[in-house]
This record gives C-alpha cells, structure tokens and sequence, in this order.
C-alpha cells in the first residue's frame, strides 16, 4: 500500500527556545527507489518530502523543523513515503508551512493521487490552531466521503500547557474564581493563565507544576488526541480553526485517538484535508478552554468512498458508532448539535445496517449514549457495536 508519512521530533526542544520562523525546505520529488537524505530521512518513491535544514539552535537538535511561534510550537516534519521506482530531483523551496484557516482556497501541501497511507506529525499548540495542511485528495470530489484512520497518534516531547482555572462559561454566574498567581510571560508572551505539565513519556502519565497546592502530586494517564481535524467547508466558506462545524474543524473530541477511524463529508474536489492542534489529555467538554497542548507524532490513512454523502463527521472505534454535531456558531447551546447527532445516526442505522425506522427510533431511545464533546456547542450520539447486525 502506498505510504505517506509526516513526522516530527524534537526530544530537547527546551521552554523559551525559539528556533525562528526562517529555514530551508528541501523539496524531494522520488519516482523510485529508495533515498536517504540529511539525518535519517528515508523516502520511498512516488511522493514529494519536505526537510529542513537550519543553525544549531540552543537545545535543538539539528534534524529537520519548521518554523516556531512564540514559545511552544507544535514542530510537523514530514517523511513521505509512496511505492514505485525511478530517480529523484531536488528543489529548495520557502513555503508557509501552517494554515489558520480550514479553505479550499490555499495551495496545497501536497497533492495525494492513489495515496492510501498516511503518516503525519506534529500539530501547533499555539493560539490560533495552526493546522497542518491542507492535503489535496485527487480521488475525492463533492459528494463523496473522505475516511482518515489514526494509526498512530503519539508524544513527543516530554512538556506542555493548559490554562489554569476553568472558563467562567461553564460556571454559574458569581462563582467565585480563584485568584491568577501564574507569571505574565511564563509560557507564552502577554500571558498569564498557563500552567506547565510534565509529561512523563515512558510511563505514559501527566503532572502538573502547581505553583500553590497542598503538596499532593496530581499524575494522570496520557490520552493522546487530535483538537483540530477536517475538510475545507462548503462553498465560498473560510472557516478559522477555532470553532467546529459539519466540515469538522476544532472539534476538540477527546475520542479521536489512536485508533479510531473518522469520516468526514467532502465539499469540494480534492476534500482539502487539513489536521493540527495535539493534546495529551483533555476532559470531556474541554472546560478549560484547551487540553494539555502539546506536540504529537501522528500517522493516518485517508480513503475515499465515492458517492457516499455524509450530513456531519462521523467517528469509529472498536466499541461504539459516534454521529458528531457541531453548531455552526463559536459558542452556542448544544441544542442544534444534538438535533444535527441524532438524525445523523437514524440516517446511519437504516442505510448501512438496514434498520427499519422503527427499529432505528427504538434502538436510540434505549440504548443510546451522549458525550458532552465541547460546552461550546458539540455533542456526539453514540451507539454501541454490540447492539447491531454484523455487516
């Protein structure tokens, strides 16, 4: 199966580091064989690959980076690997590497012909959600439904961040908050509500460094997951990579793990498939406005099934059916999303796995099960596996 892979590391990325937004990108087109470029780079044929080459930064590795903003970068590398045989050109090229915006208007990154396999890296924890994208899917055009399988979706630096206190939105009014102790400039320029967490990647568990506390060490399990995942949105729409909606976006499910097969509709040719915004753990309802940012290795495979319209993503998992609905609006009652769920799922039963109406309605009225995605207006409904006919 063809391959293409992204992939970053930067294993003594320091806090404070800044390696800079200039660098050299080494274009490597490969029509065969195999090559092997710079520290480590092996690419298969048929694909193109993106290195960096850069000045020994304090407490970085020379390998390969992309451009750093402020001062915790998600780092998105790139090994791409595709079958077939020739030779190889080299080109060197300066490109803007992220997207804040999911649109089928920016030159892609790469364009995907036959290309099942996919491995991806990194993601930016900076504000905005820089996205890494957007991929250009030849086979997929309007009507169609783009799959993306996380193969792997892992750590990679031993670091990262969340905001310090819940937001108010999700509190009744008058509550009282406790008071901001943290240090302007801490974490990131012109802020002060950030709380470093450690990530013990061995041992597969988070701590954060509480300033004040009563001395209890609070350690948690890693869960790795993807924020912010989807398509270009439907017609002449520019969407920015905060909120969430029918293309999917900043979704910020706590579900899209390794693992886990996401479905997403396709509104335009070429489905401009865009990923980012890597956490090491999040909540359900993503109360503190984020997760524990951080940066991850992420491997995919993107399939296209053709004519199969899709109203909403939808996700899959080794126990459970997930409709995913989002409102439109950045921050709204989940009212809609759930609505825009549950007819989603009805839709899913009867045509995929031949459910009568009745038996659709009554299957969801007894063993359906909800998941608060975001407070902000995401919900999913899900059904599991157990309860439905083999296909």
């Amino acid at each position: 199966m063809p391959v293409i892979g992204f992939f970053c590391r930067y294993p003594n990325l320091q806090q404070g580091v800044d390696p800079g937004s200039i660098f050299n990108v080494s274009l490597t087109r490969v029509k065969a064989g195999l090559l092997v470029k710079g520290t480590g780079l092996a690419v298969l044929a048929g694909g193109t690959f993106r290195s960096c080459q850069r000045p020994r930064c304090p407490g970085l590795t020379p390998r390969f980076s992309l451009p750093y903003e402020g001062v915790m970068v998600k780092h998105l590398l790139a090994i791409l690997c595709l079958a077939a045989a020739g030779f190889a050109e080299t080109h060197t090229i300066y490109p803007d590497p992220h997207s804040r915006v999911f649109s089928a208007y920016k030159t892609p990154v790469l364009r995907i012909k036959g290309v099942r396999h996919i491995q991806h890296p990194y993601v930016y924890p900076e504000s905005g959600n820089p996205l890494m994208g957007p991929f250009y899917v030849e086979e997929a055009d309007h009507g169609d439904a783009l799959e993306v399988r996380l193969d792997r979706v892992r750590l990679n630096r031993d670091w990262g961040y969340t905001s310090y206190r819940l937001s108010p939105a999700v509190l009744n009014a008058g509550t009282p908050l406790y008071e901001n102790f943290y240090k302007m400039d801490a974490l990131r320029p012109q802020r002060a509500d950030l709380i470093p967490w450690d990530l013990d990647l061995a041992r597969g568990v988070a701590s954060p460094r509480l300033l004040q506390g009563s001395g209890v060490k609070i350690e948690l399990p890693v869960r790795p997951m993807l924020g912010c995942i989807g398509v270009a949105p439907p017609g002449e729409r520019v969407e920015t990579s905060g909120p969430a909606s029918t293309h999917g976006g900043n979704m910020d499910y706590n579900d899209i793990v390794e693992g886990t097969t996401v479905y997403f509709p396709v509104y335009h040719k070429g489905a401009y498939f865009y990923i980012g915004d890597g956490h090491a753990l999040q909540g359900d309802g993503e109360g503190l406005g984020n997760g524990v940012e951080t940066s991850l290795d992420v491997q995919f495979t993107a399939r296209v099934h053709k004519g199969k319209r899709l109203s909403i993503p939808r996700l899959v998992n080794d126990t459970h059916l997930v409709s995913i609905g989002s409102q439109p609006e950045f921050s709204s009652s989940m009212d809609q999303g759930l609505r825009m769920a549950n007819t989603d799922m009805l839709r899913w039963l009867t045509d995929d796995y031949k459910l009568t109406q009745p038996e659709a309605h009554l299957l969801l009225g007894t063993v359906v099960e909800h998941k608060i995605v975001t407070y902000f207006g995401t919900i999913s409904t899900l059904v599991a596996k157990k309860y439905l006919p083999r296909r």
